[in-house]
């Protein structure tokens, strides 16, 4: 990516702040004590507007000479669309490594859908990287805050963070906090998710303790409340699937880009998988509500829960287990 410009000092007062600014402008205390020290080693890029000019790239470095009450400032004076400035500052921003993961994920998505200047394979093209970086990026936004965080905080990679995308909010937590807390590898990582998946359910370590599922066992369980287990189980195997179909989805839309139509068919079927996992998640919210104090889902349960069924269905009558979501509401 190269633009011709201009080097000039310009007015501090005539540059105001880019509207697409893509990162907090931290630590700039420091930087202006290093400018006021050395001087600005790097000049700004700044493109002409109607009321004068905008900053693309060296926000920080802007408003480190703003607080240093500096009249000029060095300048790379270029002309740029709107769409142009951003890629500038996106591509600036990368090289120098200045964003986070999580803020290149919030650029990346504002670009491809916020801003709709084109898709995962144009931005990638632009800024010089992967498809799959950039779908990548852009999934780190599937998950929970909390691991965003951790993220941020340099405490789980984002490629360890993405193998735990298939779980729900709630499963990607105690998943993640394991994960974090031995310092697996993206490897192990992958490994633990894939025995998750099989067993689909999570494991005794994360959720309980022996002496609740000595508890659990002893509890004499209502019809009623083995539904209510069993409804769960289905619910948090359908997400499961939507979410691990959504992830492959992505890849087949970033691969169609040579025909806009049906990807833009592909598009909205993603839109229909998506509200589906918002709907289950819903109703798993509020099935928890239904939930007994004590309930767990461990393999030991499922266990108490089938012998139980095995017996009632030995004297009485066979009954079906509608797995509906009518005692939701």
């Amino acid at each position: 990516m190269s633009y011709l410009g201009i080097l000039q000092d310009i007015n501090i007062s005539k540059i105001s702040p880019s509207k697409y600014n893509l990162r907090e402008a931290n630590n700039v205390e420091e930087l202006a004590e290093s400018i006021k020290h050395y001087g600005l080693l790097q000049p700004i890029v700044i493109r002409p507007v109607s009321l004068g000019y905008e900053v693309v790239a060296g926000n920080r470095r802007f408003a480190a000479a703003k607080l240093l009450k500096l009249r000029k400032l060095s300048c790379h004076v270029i002309e740029l669309s709107d769409k142009e400035a951003y890629e500038v500052g996106l591509v600036e921003n990368l090289q120098h490594k200045t964003m986070n993961p999580v803020e290149e994920s919030i650029a990346f998505k504002k670009y491809v859908e916020g801003y709709g200047w084109g898709g995962v394979s144009e931005l990638a093209k632009q800024i010089d990287k992967s498809q799959e970086f950039v779908t990548k990026r852009i999934q780190l936004l599937l998950l929970p805050k909390e691991i965003q965080e951790e993220i941020i905080r340099q405490r789980i990679t984002p490629s360890v963070a993405l193998e735990l995308l298939p779980f729900d909010a709630e499963s990607v937590r105690e998943i993640g906090e394991f994960v974090i807390k031995n310092a697996l590898t993206k490897i192990e990582a992958r490994n633990l998710v894939k025995r998750f998946m099989k067993e689909n359910l999570i494991d005794d370590k994360f959720t309980s303790n022996p002496k609740d599922d000595d508890e659990f066992k002893h509890t004499d369980h209502s019809t009623h409340e083995r539904e209510l287990y069993l409804l769960d189980k289905a619910l948090m195997k359908s997400i499961t699937i939507m979410k691990s179909t959504l992830v492959s989805f992505d890849d087949i839309i970033n691969s169609v880009d040579y025909n806009w139509i049906l990807k833009e068919l592909l598009m909205q079927y993603r839109l229909i998988i998506h509200g589906d996992i918002d709907t289950f998640l819903k109703l798993r919210k509020r099935l928890k509500i239904k939930m007994p104090p004590n309930y767990l889902s461990s393999d030991k349960i499922d266990k108490t829960l089938i012998d139980k069924s095995t017996d009632d269905e030995s004297e009485n009558p066979a009954k079906s287990i509608h797995l509906g979501t009518a005692f939701l509401s």
